[in-house]
């Protein structure tokens, strides 16, 4: 017998499909749905590096595919559901621990070998001339010459005695454990080619886990902490630190920014200024001829990584833009902006254990009134969630 609710109206079993929250609705559609969008990430990813790995397109193939499966997923209600996200992460980190113990789409950097090279080159790091030679799933591969083309940082920040490979895939599972309450971020970032590209030892996770403990957990003066440790690490997280600065309108935290990494630079400066001009700046990886790397051209698009800065910079930060355009007034850009987000991409419910609709509603009420975005990156909603919940803010 269905129940009622204090004023009178019905109200429908809990049990009811229609009307269960993300993550009840154990209906064979749904778990279709949840089968339908992995495999897509998966083959979609799987075809793509056996077609046109190499291409200059397959990194914005990649990226495309991502967020293509994102909105698949958002359409069909699936962002907010536990079991979907549980299906979504843990195929990818078992794909991804398989790729790298086994070798099928892996092998495909040199980076997990190089850093180790690049660290025994202290203290001149950018006016040594390095070569290593490395086995990688039984072939043999040389590079010569060889220059630090990252911050001074990254080198040295890896797990001692295991290949770099583990390091990366480390780095991203912890950057997903401190993501764990921002549904559209895990859905963004927990999916197979970012898992696949840690599984490779890419050295661009170390730098992203520092930027989420930077503006996603901790707060206070260990979140500095991690920023200033970020922007010794690689160029593109000095690029994201100052960008948001920037776009908060924290003129002074991102003039300190720029301070910090001239500071990180400079003693190497003094000992190798045209190897820091040529390979920290310029990012010329091979001998100095002084032109800019590869990372200003368009052969950028062949680095199948790179475009992982621009879904990283999509997952911590745009579902705090979105919900922003979605509460902005009518009138100028951003009202129509809202307009198209509002009708297109309507919110979902997202449902909370601890806390519940009704303190998502005044947490995002408190932070209208004190003149800040609902949500903006998660933070403050995160904050004011503590206190509605009576919870401590991790």
């Amino acid at each position: 017998m269905a129940s009622a609710s204090r004023e009178g109206v019905p109200m429908a079993r809990p049990t009811d499909p229609a009307t269960a929250p993300p993550g009840r609705d154990r209906t064979p559609k749904r778990a279709a749905k949840v089968t339908l969008v992995v495999a897509v990430n998966g083959l979609g990813v799987w075809g793509l590096f056996g077609h046109v790995l190499g291409s200059l397109a397959l990194g914005l193939l990649l990226l495309l595919l991502a967020l293509g499966t994102y909105l698949l997923a958002y359409r069909w209600g699936l962002v907010h559901d536990r079991a979907f996200l549980a299906a979504w992460i843990g195929v990818a980190v078992v794909a991804s621990v398989f790729s790298l113990v086994v070798g099928p789409l892996n092998g495909l950097t040199d980076e997990p070998y190089v850093m180790p090279v690049l660290a025994g080159a202290w203290p001149n790091l950018y006016g040594s001339t390095l070569s290593v030679t490395y086995v990688q799933y039984g072939r043999t591969f040389t590079e010569a010459p060889l220059y630090n083309v990252y911050l001074p940082f990254l080198p040295y920040l890896r797990l001692p005695f295991v290949n770099y490979k583990w390091t990366s895939l480390g780095a991203w599972m912890a950057s997903l454990y401190l993501l764990r309450r921002r549904d559209e971020a895990l859905t963004l970032w927990g999916g197979f080619w970012v898992g696949l590209m840690a599984a490779n030892g890419f050295n661009d996770y170390v730098p992203f886990l520092f930027l989420t403990l930077a503006f996603v957990r901790p707060t206070g003066p260990w979140a500095k902490v991690a920023e200033y440790v970020g922007l010794g690490l690689k160029q593109f997280a000095n690029v994201v630190i100052v960008g948001v600065h920037l776009y908060r309108r924290q003129w002074r935290d991102a003039a300190i920014a720029v301070g910090v990494t001239a500071a990180i630079l400079a003693p190497f400066a003094y000992l190798s200024p045209g190897g820091v001009w040529c390979h920290a700046i310029l990012i010329e990886s091979t001998n100095c001829g002084g032109n800019p790397g590869p990372v200003f051209g368009a052969a950028v698009l062949s680095h199948v990584n790179y475009p992982l800065w621009l879904l990283y910079v999509a997952a911590v930060f745009g579902a705090g833009y979105v919900r922003g355009l979605r509460a902005a007034p009518s009138g100028g850009w951003r009202g129509r902006a809202g307009e198209l987000v509002r009708r297109y991409f309507p919110e979902r419910p997202r449902p909370s254990p601890a806390l519940g609709s009704r303190g998502e509603a005044v947490a995002e009420q408190a932070l209208l009134e004190v003149g800040r975005r609902p949500d903006e990156e998660g933070l403050e909603v995160d904050r004011v969630r503590a206190v509605v919940a009576d919870e401590p803010v991790e």
